[in-house]
């Protein structure tokens, strides 16, 4: 059995305190080369071949996201055979480059500048 094939489907209703949707799409772009992947198709469509090259990534695995990502609904083959975003990958393109904006300011930041003044080193409970 595959490891998406044992995967729960993506569920409606949280549980647990858990948001189980975007759970679930955080795991298939958290995989190994998922979002580079999804990334590196934002501004073209991409055939397997240069997506190989420049992700230096394994055929067999590139392969097994990419029909992950397909079967997700977040990319497609198109007529000449190379690999884009669909409509539903298109929003969530406009959703992660907020987010991906965010992320290049935090990195930037110290160490000192990512703690809050007054706050605590450790939570009460941790060790």
């Amino acid at each position: 059995m595959s490891r998406s094939a044992s995967r729960p489907a993506p569920e409606s209703r949280t549980g647990g305190g858990t948001d189980l949707p975007l759970a679930t799409l955080l795991d298939l772009l958290g995989r190994r080369h998922g979002l580079a992947i999804f990334w590196s198709l934002r501004a073209t469509p991409r055939s397997f071949r240069s997506l190989e090259t420049t992700l230096d990534a394994p055929s067999a695995q590139l392969s097994q996201r990419a029909r992950e990502l397909r079967e997700a609904g977040l990319i497609e083959v198109d007529e000449a055979g190379d690999y884009r975003l669909t409509a539903h990958g298109r929003r969530l393109q406009g959703l992660l480059e907020p987010l991906s904006d965010w992320a290049h300011e935090w990195a930037g930041l110290s160490t000192r500048q990512r703690v809050p003044r007054g706050s605590a080193t450790h939570a009460r409970d941790e060790p």
